[in-house]
C-alpha cells in the first residue's frame, strides 16, 4: 500500500471515530460533498485540505503520520531480562502498560495508588531498561510499539496468562457491548488459511482504532479487551469414542 493511501485510510477512521461525516466537511471547507468524495478517492489531497481536515479533529497532521506508521509496523518482543524486571514487580508493569496507553506520569499519580516517588522511580527504571526515554519534566518518548508480543513460556506469560484468560473469561457476556461466540467445523488448508489472514486483520485493525481513540478525551473511551482463538481442533469426548 502506498504512502498516501495508508495516510488517507486512517484519516477516514479517525474521522469515523469521531463521528465526522464527509458532509460535515464539505461545510466547514465550503466545498460540495462529492468534491470531498473525489479528494479521498483519487488520493489528490493537497497539504493545505489535509491541515484543514485535521483541524476538524484536533488533530495534528505529525500525530495523523504517527498513528498511520505505527498501524504498520507490528508488535514490539522485549528480551528477557526487561519481561523478568517488569513481572517481578507488578505495580512497575501496571505504570508501564498506562504509559503505553497514552497516560501521563501525573495522570496516573492521581488515578492510581502510585506516589510522586515511585513515579519517578518508575520512570527511571523504565529509562534504564530502554522501553522509554526520560526527558525533563517527565516528557517520555516511547521506545517500544503499544502492541507487544510477550514471549511464549516468558515471565510475563508464566504469571500472568492464566489468570487474565480466567479473569476475562469469568463473565456472562450477554450485555449489548460484548460478543462470545463458539462454533466448530471442517475447513480445507485455503479456507484455513483465509481465516488466518481475516484474524491477522482484524487484529490490526483493532490495534490501530485504539492508536486513533488515544487522541480523544479520555472520559469518552473506555478500556476494552479482545481474545481470538483460532485452531485444528477436536473435542476429547468426541474423539474418546473412536474406535
Amino acid at each position: 500500500m502506498s504512502q498516501t493511501r495508508q495516510l488517507l485510510n486512517t484519516l477516514k477512521k479517525c474521522l469515523k471515530a469521531k463521528g465526522i461525516t464527509y458532509n460535515r466537511i464539505a461545510s466547514e471547507l465550503d466545498l460540495s460533498e462529492a468534491s470531498i468524495k473525489r479528494l479521498f478517492s483519487d488520493q489528490t489531497v493537497s497539504l493545505k485540505r489535509l491541515e484543514e481536515i485535521c483541524d476538524l479533529l484536533e488533530l495534528n497532521f505529525f500525530e495523523l503520520a504517527k498513528i498511520s506508521a505505527n498501524a504498520e509496523l507490528g508488535p514490539s518482543v522485549l528480551t528477557f531480562e526487561q519481561e523478568q524486571i517488569l513481572s517481578e514487580n507488578p505495580k512497575l508493569l501496571v505504570f508501564f502498560y498506562l504509559l503505553l496507553n497514552g497516560r501521563e506520569p501525573q495522570s496516573i499519580i492521581k488515578d492510581y495508588t502510585i506516589t510522586e516517588q515511585e513515579s519517578l522511580q518508575f520512570l527511571l527504571e523504565l529509562d534504564k531498561l530502554k522501553l522509554i526515554e526520560l526527558y525533563p519534566d517527565n516528557r517520555v518518548r516511547h521506545l517500544t510499539q503499544k502492541n507487544i508480543a510477550w514471549r511464549k513460556n516468558g515471565p510475563i506469560m508464566k504469571i500472568y496468562e492464566s489468570r487474565v484468560k480466567e479473569e476475562f473469561l469469568n463473565a456472562t457476556f450477554d450485555q449489548m457491548d460484548g460478543r462470545l461466540r463458539f462454533e466448530t467445523g471442517k475447513l480445507s488448508d485455503g479456507s484455513h488459511a483465509v481465516m488466518l489472514g481475516k484474524i491477522d486483520r482484524l487484529m490490526k485493525e483493532y490495534y490501530e482504532m485504539t492508536e486513533i481513540d488515544k487522541t480523544i478525551p479520555r472520559e469518552k473511551s473506555h478500556n476494552t479487551g479482545l481474545m481470538i482463538a483460532f485452531r485444528p481442533w477436536v473435542y476429547s469426548v468426541l474423539d474418546g469414542f473412536k474406535r
